[in-house]
């Protein structure tokens, strides 16, 4: 009698491309978009630049997801000090250019 179940040739961590086809989308939205509108392919590109690792961490699992809620609080808080650290980040201020 065997132990092993047969084979089923179903592999146990999935490929999900979703994270990358979402940035290719953008991508693709914004050139099109910069031939026919150019101020909004800015601003989408902008809100793209932003918005999509935010989006990225917190939609599409990963391996470093996996490892951080291994750590329970501790991984909870790392993740929402990093999201909140790279959106102060993203919203500060550029200096300005004198001169202009």
């Amino acid at each position: 009698m065997e132990i092993e179940p047969p084979s089923l040739n179903v592999p146990l961590v999935r490929k999900e491309r979703w994270g990358l086809l979402l940035v290719l989308v953008c991508a693709g939205v914004t050139g099109v978009a910069a031939l026919f509108n150019p101020p909004f392919a800015l601003v989408f590109a902008a809100s793209s630049i932003v918005g999509l690792p935010v989006l990225l961490a917190v939609m599409f699992p990963s391996p470093v997801s996996a490892r951080l809620s291994a750590w329970g609080d501790l991984g909870r808080i790392v993740v929402a000090g990093a999201l909140f650290g790279y959106m102060a980040l993203a919203k500060s201020p550029r200096p300005r250019r004198r001169g202009y």
